[in-house]
């Protein structure tokens, strides 16, 4: 036997025990917000429903936009006199990463949309690297709250990658949002130089660099069904999700081009472009949530300089036995202190 095929053989050997490992952790824990799907006939077309929950119910809507390719999908949950709060999740999930906030925050009285970001799940994945930065990622959002008829969303939540977005549609779109939430991300006009200058970090930051090459990370992030995505999603958190979680979450990285156009994000934010080292101020106040347990980002940087968000409140609220999937691992405390948040004056 060759080297090449004896060390393909390994590869896959390694891959099997490791999905079979991470298989027999799952389903441990019964979700907690279980998802169910239904059609409802619409006037316009057939959507479907998802509930959230036993009684909340998020509609999923599509916006066409002019550009090519950039369609954005998304989830609406509450009343739609409510006060917005725009909830933008990270790599490499989904709109479904807030199952364990929505039901909270649409009883408290607010509306949830939700977006599949650009690149993610059922939106659009526009080609070329630079369709990724900040400027195209968060016009999209300023459309979809414009398309929604919300001038002014009460909070916009954002956990790793959706905190970068969070920090720049702020400086881009001031006027559009009141308050900024925070779970584990952290902004980007900071991040690079924490990492060089951070031993930690930067060994933290590992697979950055390596996202950075082409083709290769695309290959192995779907290698044997997207094992080690699987992986990841089964026994990174606190608690291992439910396969059907997994599944439902790998389902959407599968979408074609998902995974390559997520990656974009991290070659836009790579050295050789710098597309978001410079998305300016935040000009909004500013919760930070954080996962104490958090594997890939330091605390150290949760909250962001005077310099870039002279708003932000200087105390994070820890969590103490979270990961960096903190809304996973924690949806009630999670939930509580937002709301507390997005109601103070």
């Amino acid at each position: 036997m060759s080297t090449t095929a004896m060390g393909s053989r390994l590869l896959a050997n390694v891959v099997r025990e490791t999905w079979r490992r991470a298989s027999s952790r799952t389903g441990r824990h019964g979700s907690e917000h279980p998802v169910r799907w239904r059609t409802a006939a619409s006037s316009s077309s057939v959507e479907v429903q998802e509930t959230f929950g036993d009684d909340v119910h998020a509609q999923h809507r599509n916006l066409r936009l002019d550009a090519p390719r950039a369609d954005v999908h998304y989830i609406s949950a509450g009343d739609d006199t409510a006060p917005v709060v725009l909830m933008l999740h990270g790599f490499p999930d989904n709109h479904a990463t807030w199952r364990g906030q929505i039901p909270a925050l649409v009883r408290a009285g607010f509306r949830v949309i939700a977006p599949d970001l650009r690149g993610y799940g059922r939106s659009g994945k526009p080609s070329g690297v630079d369709a990724y930065g900040p400027a195209p990622v968060t016009d999209d959002l300023a459309a979809l709250l414009d398309h929604e008829r919300v001038d002014s969303a009460r909070a916009v939540v954002g956990h790793d990658w959706g905190a970068a977005v969070a920090y720049a549609f702020a400086a881009r779109h001031p006027a559009k949002l009141q308050k900024l939430s925070i779970l584990n991300g952290v902004h980007p006009a900071v991040f690079l130089d924490f990492v060089l200058s951070n031993p930690t970090q930067f060994l933290k930051s590992y697979y950055i660099g390596f996202f950075q090459l082409p083709a290769l990370p695309e290959f192995v992030l779907s290698f044997a069904d997207f094992a080690m995505l699987r992986l990841v999603f089964a026994i990174d958190p606190a608690k291992p999700l439910p396969r059907r979680d997994v599944d439902t979450l790998v389902d959407s990285c599968s979408t074609p081009g998902a995974i390559h156009a997520a990656l974009n994000y991290y070659r836009a934010a790579g050295p050789s472009r710098s597309l978001w080292s410079d998305v300016g101020k935040c000009p909004v106040p500013v919760q930070v949530q954080w996962g104490a347990r958090d594997r890939y980002l330091e605390e150290k940087i949760a909250i962001p300089p005077a310099d870039v968000a002279p708003l932000a409140n200087r105390s994070i609220v820890r969590h103490p036995d979270a990961t960096h999937w903190v809304q996973w691992d924690e949806p009630d405390a999670v939930s509580e202190a937002l709301i507390e948040f997005l109601n103070e004056k």
